[in-house]
């Protein structure tokens, strides 16, 4: 195994064999009949292939096992159709009820692990920007820029979570076809947006300092109340967070609870164009 710059510790160490997306969501979108399903933002296929390298060192690579995918990957939508991250977030009531739609307080709910799934998103978030996890590519599947490194220092238990950031948490009902994909840039303009799901639960990073106080109204973390939003969706991931922001903005009652704001509903409509 080779000698390096662990990305997370920053100390030279030997580095392992790293996965960008955890080697148990493969299994976990794999059925008896196929291969799992990975999204991409142009194709949805069957494939084994895992996107792993030298990236990591062992004691930071299993630090992302132990602060979160220990306790998501067991929760996420199964191929026998069982959801028990959903069974967890219904068991307590909604704050707004909009049709299909519905906000949920996970503060609320004590069998809800903020810290867990805060940490599993953010940290393949930031594994995508570190390095390109294929040999055929230089660049990284997204870039962070000068904000990457205060979500390392936040996953390395240095520091809070990065003040200009706002993480979107997003479920979808079963019965659904368990896939994932990983992250990639959307279409935002004004500030940087990045989206990746797993089965089940759709993540979307918003990053810069046009990122307002009204849109991390919405963030998962930033928020006191960890919203999450449980909306019925499918396709990839860019036409899932279309869903969630055009549900959103429809719901005369979130935006009442989000404080009526109108740069917040504005946000929710552009989402709604892309």
């Amino acid at each position: 195994m080779p000698i390096g710059k662990c990305p997370l510790c920053l100390e030279k160490r030997t580095l392992i064999r790293s996965h960008l997306a955890p080697a148990a969501l493969y299994n976990l979108c794999r059925t008896p009949e196929s291969e799992p399903v990975v999204v991409t933002q142009n194709v949805v296929m069957q494939s084994s292939t895992q996107c792993q390298d030298y990236v990591l060192c062992r004691e930071c690579d299993n630090s992302f096992s132990k602060n979160g995918e220990n306790w998501v990957l067991p929760l996420l939508a199964k191929s026998d159709g069982s959801f028990p991250f959903y069974d967890i977030l219904v068991k307590c009531p909604p704050d707004v009820v909009d049709g299909d739609s519905a906000l949920f307080a996970a503060a609320r709910n004590p069998d809800i692990d903020v810290a867990n799934l805060t940490h599993f998103a953010m940290g393949i978030f930031w594994k995508a920007s570190v390095h390109s996890w294929s040999g055929e590519r230089s660049d990284t599947l997204i870039d962070l820029g000068k904000y990457g490194e205060g979500v390392r220092r936040f996953l390395n238990a240095e520091g809070r979570f990065p003040e200009h950031m706002a993480l979107i948490v997003a479920v979808s009902p079963p019965p659904l076809l368990p896939s994932f994909n990983m992250p990639y840039r959307g279409s935002a303009t004004e500030f940087l947006n990045f989206l990746f799901h797993v089965p089940g639960i759709n993540f979307a990073l918003d990053v810069g300092n046009l990122v307002s106080a009204t849109i991390k109204k919405m963030c998962f973390v930033s928020n006191h109340l960890h919203p999450i939003v449980l909306t019925k969706l499918s396709g990839t991931n860019l036409e899932i967070f279309k869903g969630v922001a055009a549900k959103a903005h429809k719901a005369r009652n979130l935006l009442r609870y989000m404080n009526e704001s109108k740069e917040f509903a504005e946000y929710l409509k552009k989402r709604k164009g892309e």
